[in-house]
């Protein structure tokens, strides 16, 4: 987006990592995403800075993250999307490229609340596949929800990008923003790779259905975007899948997105 964008972000006061984790982890919390362009971000940073911390590592704010996620064979997690599910998961492993680390993470989605397990690995080289440990804890974590036990599961997208994140100055939300945005499918020889040029993500982690971000949405018109799943995305741009309803107007909506370039 641009060195003026580093600029911007220097005005913002800082929180570290360690407080934000101690102040805003949000393990259990409200998901709310909103879909934009890079130009309408860059128009709502000063009504962020009034009420977000950022968070600052080694002086810097933005950073790359890498995810591999992982579906039965016959993509039954995006399945649980697609048809409505109000109970669905997503599972994945994340490497934090600025810091070496990786987590393998669970998520569960229950109605409103989404709930996240992780625990990190002591391999970069385990970002990659499902080990045998992190083959216990996701067996583990589904039988925890559905009382049966799961279909086995397998690499099927890899998705690299930048973030930022914002965590309110009253601890009670955390904002991350994701752009330069690569999808690079992991099930065919061929790896195809699709660059959402363009596109911002803003996502608001609270246990409120209207944070501090919201009033800052709807001040600049933005709208919820209630199906944004870089997955699930990615999986009706490749035809991969048989139906694709449910995400139709927000690929309408990103086609705009990246055509206004």
């Amino acid at each position: 987006m641009g060195t003026d964008l580093n600029t911007s972000l220097k005005t913002f006061n800082q929180i570290t990592l360690t407080q934000l984790n101690s102040q805003a982890s949000f393990l259990n919390r409200i998901d709310t995403k909103y879909i934009l362009t890079e130009a309408k971000f860059k128009e709502i940073l000063k009504d962020l800075e009034e009420d977000f911390f950022i968070l600052e590592i080694k002086e810097k704010s933005i950073f790359e993250y890498e995810s591999i996620y992982m579906d039965t064979y016959d993509f039954h997690f995006y399945y649980q999307h697609q048809n409505w599910q109000k109970n669905r998961t997503k599972v994945r492993t994340r490497n934090y490229l600025d810091s070496d680390m990786v987590f393998f993470e669970y998520k569960q989605k229950q109605k409103w609340v989404t709930r996240k397990f992780r625990y990190k690995f002591d391999s970069l080289n385990d970002h990659w596949k499902m080990t045998n440990e992190s083959t216990k804890f996701f067996e583990w974590a589904y039988q925890s929800f559905y009382s049966e036990s799961p279909e086995k599961i397998f690499p099927s997208l890899a998705t690299k990008y930048n973030r930022i994140t914002f965590c309110s100055k009253t601890n009670d939300e955390r904002l991350t923003i994701d752009f330069n945005i690569r999808l690079e499918d992991l099930r065919n020889d061929w790896k195809a790779i699709i660059d959402l040029d363009n596109l911002v993500i803003i996502e608001s982690k609270s246990m409120s259905k209207d944070g501090k971000s919201s009033r800052i949405m709807k001040k600049h018109d933005i709208k919820k975007s209630w199906s944004c799943s870089k997955y699930s995305l990615w999986l009706c741009y490749q035809k991969m899948v048989d139906d694709t309803s449910k995400f139709k107007p927000t690929m309408k909506k990103i086609n705009k997105i990246r055509e206004s370039e």
